[in-house]
């Protein structure tokens, strides 16, 4: 709409300037005329009807006008906004972006190399030990000099605890590592807000401590590293696979890719 009205009012501008031009004009002969009085009044009074009408369509167009002050207004407002937010993205831009943290990835299959790994390890290690053990008290074998019938849950005598030999577990590592990267994140860059130190503690942080307890069950119960027989010796016959049987896999293959459709013909598509 207020393309349409300003497109109008345009139109009638221009209508105006050329009309008013012509009663100019028409003037400018009557200040010249020397002949016949009565033609010149008669001529007079046509100039005067449309100095009329012109200044009638003057003021509707002046009413126009002002019924579209709002709407230039909230322009102007929109033009003020547009030119802060461009301002502030040229403030952003000029920061320097923020070192984001590498995942690691323990895989010995394209994962970190040598040096990665081992600058990894001292992280990982240092963290464990200074804030899982001293400041959050949950790694470690229970204390059985102060073992009791009834322990207090996060005391010393709790068994709710990761063992000490999580770093000769996969599983563990992987846990750990994951979950020390997003403390750091939160801790020790910009990144960390109150809510998301909240995540880590309420999600988190308790879901990596469930599932390692419950993955290293058999060292919590023992009181002591218990290596799985296949953790040295991967070839054992009792050791998992993740293939059952190479042969009834290729089998399997053969038969779910027959039951899949064709791969469509080089070139371009047909139209439907």
């Amino acid at each position: 709409m207020a393309g349409e009205s300003g497109g109008g009012i345009a139109g009638q501008v221009f209508a105006l300037a050329k009309d008013l031009a012509k009663v100019e004009k028409d003037i400018e002969v009557l200040g010249e005329r020397d002949g016949d009085m009565r033609t010149a009044l008669a001529q007079l009074g046509n100039v005067q009807e449309a100095l009329d009408h012109l200044e009638e369509r003057t003021g509707g167009l002046q009413e126009q006008v002002q019924a579209l002050a709002p709407l230039r207004s909230g322009l102007d407002a929109l033009s003020r906004t547009v030119k802060q937010i461009g301002e502030d993205l040229q403030a952003l831009a000029a920061e320097p972006a923020e070192e984001k943290l590498a995942v690691w990835n323990w895989s010995l299959d394209q994962g970190m190399d040598r040096e990665e790994a081992g600058e990894a390890w001292g992280v990982l290690i240092n963290w464990v030990r200074y804030e899982l053990q001293y400041g959050y008290g949950w790694v470690g074998w229970k204390a059985g000099a102060f073992a009791s019938n009834n322990p207090v849950p996060g005391s010393p005598t709790d068994t709710q605890r990761i063992p000490p030999c999580w770093y000769r577990h996969r599983e563990a590592v992987r846990e750990l590592g994951w979950l020390c990267q997003e403390w750091i994140k939160i801790y020790r860059t910009s990144y960390g807000t109150p809510n998301k130190a909240g995540d880590w503690h309420d999600r988190y942080a308790p879901g990596v401590k469930r599932r390692l307890i419950s993955a290293l069950g058999k060292c919590i119960q023992a009181g002591s590293h218990q290596d799985d027989p296949w953790e040295n010796n991967p070839e054992l016959p009792t050791a998992p696979r993740a293939i059952d049987d190479d042969e009834i896999l290729s089998g399997f293959l053969n038969w779910e890719l027959q039951n899949r459709r064709e791969a469509p013909a080089p070139g371009p598509v047909a139209a439907s």
